[in-house]
């Protein structure tokens, strides 16, 4: 079978999220509220671990090193926007959990002078937090919207990627493949690319690991591996003796200095709208369907 960008991502999770959501039972109404409960009490846990970590300030010092280079709104960090895709669900994952609190880190000028370390790093006018994926519970959408954030709807999601105010922090711990490659490929555009920052998968080494076959259906990602630059290493961010190394091992933060305008619409005519082939059950695992 063939699946073009167009078809949503969320409309099949991974195996192992259907199974969970398969067998949970629906709470009653003092259930839910419990649960709720606790699955806030945990991320609040995980979020002053991370806090006590050095992660949040190296994260911000590099957003600030990029943020006066790109020249966007001087050298302080101002995003307008944010977008998470294949977060997971924070009820039923750590690592979920751990990710969220990297996100909203990320979001805080953590390296900004003493008094001021709480300065959220969202513009002022109506910024827009996205999250989407197809494993989010109810309590995991009461979480996520009580830190502000807007739960896209999965089957309408795609087309609101290319429409997300600049600059945008693109937050994609873990994603599938094909939700990367169309991600991506919503925003191929000289001015997207450059407005863009991502903290997620390592896009040099994906375009290092993955084999040809799964490649050259992922052309926008072997694409961008060209043009984007790590301010911050996978390896920098979690190494195997941390204990944050499944939650964020091969994420790193990356951006687009330099891209020629010519090298966008060569790419764009070569490839044209991404159209995946998933007869392969081996390469419909790799590509994250």
């Amino acid at each position: 079978s063939r699946r073009s960008s167009s078809d949503c991502w969320q409309q099949q999770p991974c195996r192992s999220q259907t199974r969970r959501r398969r067998h949970r039972k629906k709470p009653g109404a003092d259930e839910a509220t419990n649960l709720y409960q606790r699955v806030k009490m945990r991320f609040e846990e995980e979020q002053q671990l991370l806090s006590n970590s050095p992660l949040p300030a190296k994260l911000s010092k590099e957003l600030q090193k990029i943020f006066a280079s790109l020249q966007l709104s001087g050298a302080s960090i101002k995003f307008a926007s944010s977008i998470c895709l294949g977060l997971g669900s924070p009820t039923d994952s750590r690592d979920a959990r751990l990710q969220l609190a990297l996100w909203m880190s990320a979001l805080k000028d953590e390296a900004s002078e003493a008094g001021d370390s709480d300065k959220d790093v969202l513009a002022a006018s109506a910024p827009l937090l996205l999250a989407v994926d197809p494993a989010f519970t109810p309590e995991d959408e009461q979480l996520l919207s009580s830190l502000g954030v807007t739960v896209g709807d999965p089957t309408s999601a795609a087309s609101r990627y290319s429409a997300l105010p600049l600059p945008c922090l693109a937050f994609l711990p873990h994603a599938p493949n094909f939700v990367i490659n169309n991600f991506l490929y919503e925003n191929w555009s000289k001015s997207r690319l450059h407005g863009h920052v991502l903290l997620g998968n390592s896009l040099a080494s994906l375009r290092t690991n993955l084999s040809a076959p799964v490649l050259r259906q992922l052309g926008y990602i072997e694409s961008a591996a060209e043009v984007c630059v790590e301010a911050v290493s996978s390896s920098s961010l979690a190494n195997r003796a941390d204990e944050f190394f499944t939650a964020f091992n091969d994420i790193s933060l990356q951006w687009f200095p330099k891209i020629e305008k010519d090298f966008i619409g060569e790419v764009e005519s070569s490839l044209g709208e991404p159209v995946y082939d998933c007869a392969d059950d081996r390469l419909k695992d790799l590509l994250g369907f």
